[in-house]
């Protein structure tokens, strides 16, 4: 598995979570050493790959039919995490994504 990490959050020196699909939690220690880490519940390996900043989220596409933009968590953010997001929330986020998708082709 991969899971996106926020490059402000390693070097703020502090300690944050990284929750793995399972519900298990493993808890990053900065500076971090090492770029996979092993889920206590599920033994899953997660790849960690540190996005530069805070972005809060990444942008995904869910293939349901037709591509359609989906949010991705950046964990360690300073952002509301996606599951605490309301559905209105989300969906203003999602709009702005394909306003700028739209913009994006028409140049």
């Amino acid at each position: 598995m991969y899971t996106f990490i926020a490059g402000a959050a390693i070097k703020e020196n502090v300690p944050f979570p990284v929750n793995c699909n399972c519900g298990g939690v493993i808890t990053i220690m900065p500076p971090m050493q090492e770029d996979k880490v092993v889920c206590p519940k599920c033994e899953a390996t997660i790849k960690m790959i540190v996005i530069e900043g805070d972005s809060g989220y990444i942008i995904g596409q869910d293939f349901n039919g037709e591509p359609t933009p989906t949010l991705l968590p950046v964990q360690g953010s300073s952002s509301k995490p996606i599951n605490l997001l309301t559905q209105a929330e989300r969906n203003e986020i999602l709009k702005k994504v394909k306003e700028n998708i739209k913009g994006s082709k028409n140049e």
